[in-house]
């Protein structure tokens, strides 16, 4: 049996972290977490859920997709922020520090 390292997953604001497998959304982890994260099209269209996110390692994310980078260039918004409905953690640990327009 192979075994799967888990993805550290802190949210800074709510105090919170959780331990989710590989391939799972930030969104999905804040739920989990219980974390409330207020959404729109959970598409990475609306950019309604774009966080500052801190990584460990610099690849403990998968790349942005086309429509992730669209709307998080089109929301004028630093390197550092992706969509939580987008972003899928890869290994390490990611904390999410908050709003990226905040």
């Amino acid at each position: 049996m192979r075994r799967v390292d888990l993805v550290e997953v802190h949210f800074v604001a709510a105090g919170r972290t959780v331990f989710v497998q590989p391939g799972t959304t930030l969104l999905a982890a804040a739920g989990l977490a219980a974390v409330d994260v207020a959404t729109g099209c959970t598409r990475g269209m609306c950019g309604t859920d774009a966080h500052r996110v801190l990584v460990e390692p610099a690849d403990a994310l998968e790349h942005a997709e086309a429509h992730e980078l669209g709307t998080l260039q089109r929301m004028g918004v630093g390197s550092d922020c992706r969509l939580l409905c987008s972003a899928r953690v890869r290994r390490g640990r990611v904390t999410v520090v908050g709003d990226a327009l905040a």
